[in-house]
């Protein structure tokens, strides 16, 4: 793999990172003022538990900057994988939310 495409992959998965850690924070704000203390204790674990997500991905982000230039393919992967699932994750608590305000 060339130096340019780790570097572009690399910076690519910074934004995404860094676009889910202001995503988990704002809904974080939102969770804090919910007025149901049993939805608000329900969302708290989903997001202790998309917390745990975010800091496999930045473990898997860092694995693949470090990663030999034959690991790297695998390691890609797996951070890749790892940002993904924290995504859909984040989205998942952002459609339940939009739908407990809706109602």
């Amino acid at each position: 793999m060339s130096v340019q495409r780790r570097g572009t992959h690399d910076a690519h998965s910074r934004d995404r990172l860094e676009s889910a850690t202001r995503r988990l924070d704002d809904l974080r704000s939102i969770v804090e003022r919910l007025r149901s203390s049993e939805d608000r204790g329900d969302f708290e674990r989903t997001l202790d538990s998309l917390r745990g997500q975010h800091n496999r991905a930045l473990a898997r982000l860092e694995a693949a900057r470090l990663a030999l230039p034959d690991s790297w393919p695998l390691a890609r992967a797996q951070a890749d994988q790892a940002l993904d699932d924290l995504t859909r994750g984040l989205d998942e608590v952002e459609r339940r939310l939009q739908q407990k305000q809706a109602a």
